[in-house]
């Protein structure tokens, strides 16, 4: 196919009609979805087809619907299953002569080679004068074979049958005697439940899982772990949609006054004062003396300071005249206040563009969720065959670095994020054979030690030290004791022996309660199997 065009599910044949005649290639694919609409009609397919080859170009339908498949083909169109088969899955059928073709035969006399026919074959060649015409009718050919030439034809193809017969008989008999000998290998299957009685152990058991170790060790109770550890960095550029006001801050110089007392008042930086509903800060502390009298007259103290506008903007040039000291009770703030001689000056508004507190968790939060995803994948995949304690994954607060920080004017930031997770893992077959051999050293050398099932060991995370590559686990074990039988020594026992024998030899195990031989196919009869891999033999153990 020189091009490719994709076709919609609703999309009409005139539309269709259209790109073929828009598209300057010759061989063309088009792509058609299931249950599409030009699919539905075998005369939408024959005037694509027709409307095709009026403009010279050769089509082919590449659809997975069926239907519209077999439609496609029926009206000789080449369908493919999809775009990167090399073969049609269907060919439009060869073009059927039209019964109004003429077919010229040039009655020329020409020397023409005979083939020399078969011994005992008598064959009349067309080519021979002697053939007659009827003038202005059709030539009629009518080979002459002898009697003697078919006998001998029919004779050879029963000879043939009898040659495929002696080869197809002894074919069959093999493949028989092959069908039989792979049901007998393959085919019986057997199950054997050996019921031991056992006593319950429960243990609680300190166990250190280091990552310095390469082999478990008994003595010291420790067992061999490996630290997992997979980091996740990305980086993306962000909008800010914060606004902020960084225009000037009104200032000025207040007289303060105080008439409440004799005594001086001090304040500390950042006092505030209010006019006209704004509020000022004082940029140091200052102390107010304390009032006087002087001929009778009372004299408040008074000091100079300096004050600057909360905010910026050009509503803080409030006009000259009295100031309130705030938190002063009510009644002081009458008599210990400011004045300013002179208006303040120097506010005006500039609004910018500034990283929002919520641009920024934006970001964070982005970047984070996509980092989590892969290094949760990328972790699963490290830790598919070993034991994970989900108490024991550390997760630290992701790493972020951005070129802006929040309230800092920007149009647009680049945060950079690290997001981390580590744990220390183990093999939790190992694991659990570790267990076993711990415990074995607290029984009797006559009995053994089994753990059923792996539910049967609790793991709890007392601490975890990475830093060292080491995790202190208290580990609750429900286990089972009882005489030493072995799975695989039985079973090589039993093999090829008859269903009773093989009981009776079980049964006589000491420790043996019962045993239970389940053969599949149910019908089957004769023995155990004699192949190891198709006899299973299952220790269950019975307590109380």
């Amino acid at each position: 196919m020189d091009e490719v065009i994709y076709l919609e599910p609703d999309e009409e044949i005139t539309s269709a009609i259209d790109k073929i005649k828009n598209t300057k290639a010759v061989k063309l694919g088009l792509v058609v979805p299931r249950e599409a609409t030009l699919l539905q009609s075998v005369v939408n397919l024959r005037l694509l087809a027709r409307e095709a080859e009026s403009l010279g170009k050769v089509i082919a339908i590449v659809t997975s619907d069926k239907i519209g498949r077999n439609l496609a083909a029926q009206v000789g169109l080449a369908v493919y299953n999809s775009i990167e088969e090399q073969k049609p899955a269907f060919l439009p059928p060869p073009p059927k002569p039209s019964s109004e073709e003429i077919i010229e035969i040039d009655l020329a006399e020409k020397p023409i080679e005979k083939e020399e026919s078969p011994p005992g074959v008598k064959v009349h060649h067309f080519q021979d004068k002697s053939v007659l015409w009827r003038k202005n009718a059709a030539p009629v050919f009518k080979p002459k074979v002898s009697a003697g030439g078919e006998t001998k034809i029919a004779a050879a193809k029963v000879k043939d049958l009898a040659k495929v017969r002696k080869i197809i008989w002894p074919i069959i008999a093999i493949l028989v005697v092959l069908l039989g000998i792979a049901s007998y290998l393959l085919l019986p299957k057997a199950t054997i439940k050996v019921y031991v009685s056992a006593e319950d152990l429960k243990k609680t058991l300190p166990v250190l899982v280091s990552s310095q170790v390469k082999d478990s060790s008994l003595e010291q109770s420790m067992v061999a772990g490996e630290l997992i550890e997979v980091t996740k960095e990305q980086k993306d550029n962000f909008s800010t949609t914060g606004k902020k006001n960084v225009g000037g801050k009104a200032t000025g110089t207040l007289t303060v006054y105080n008439s409440w007392d004799s005594n001086s008042h001090s304040f500390d930086s950042r006092t505030k004062f209010s006019s006209s509903s704004k509020t000022f800060l004082a940029t140091a502390g200052f102390t107010i003396p304390g009032s006087s009298v002087r001929e009778g007259n009372l004299v408040p103290g008074s000091t100079s300071m300096k004050i600057e506008a909360e905010n910026p903007g050009e509503e803080y040039n409030v006009k000259a005249g009295r100031f309130t000291i705030l938190g002063l009770p009510a009644a002081e703030q009458e008599k210990i206040y400011g004045t300013s001689a002179n208006d303040l000056t120097g506010g005006f508004s500039k609004q910018v563009q500034v990283v929002s507190g919520q641009d920024y968790d934006n970001a964070k939060k982005k970047l984070t969720d996509e980092l989590a995803s892969q290094a949760e994948q990328e972790f699963s995949e490290k830790t598919k065959d070993k034991k994970v304690i989900d108490k024991a994954i550390v997760i630290p607060d992701p790493e972020v670095t951005t070129t802006a920080n929040i309230d800092q004017e920007a149009k647009d930031f680049q945060m950079n994020v690290k997001y981390k997770i580590e744990a220390l893992v183990f093999n939790f077959s190992d694991f659990k054979d570790f267990l076993t051999n711990l415990l074995a050293k607290q029984v009797p050398s006559d009995k053994m030690v089994v753990i059923p099932k792996d539910e049967d060991i609790g793991l709890i995370v007392d601490k975890t030290t990475y830093d060292k590559g080491e995790m202190n686990l208290t580990v609750n074990v429900d286990a089972k004791i009882a005489n030493k039988i072995s799975a695989e020594r039985i079973k090589k026992a039993v093999l090829g022996k008859k269903s009773a024998e093989a009981e009776q030899y079980i049964k006589n195990q000491e420790g043996v309660s019962r045993v239970e031989v389940i053969m599949r196919p149910s019908w089957w009869f004769l023995k155990i199997p004699n192949i190891e891999r198709n006899v299973n033999v299952q220790i269950e153990y019975l307590t109380g």
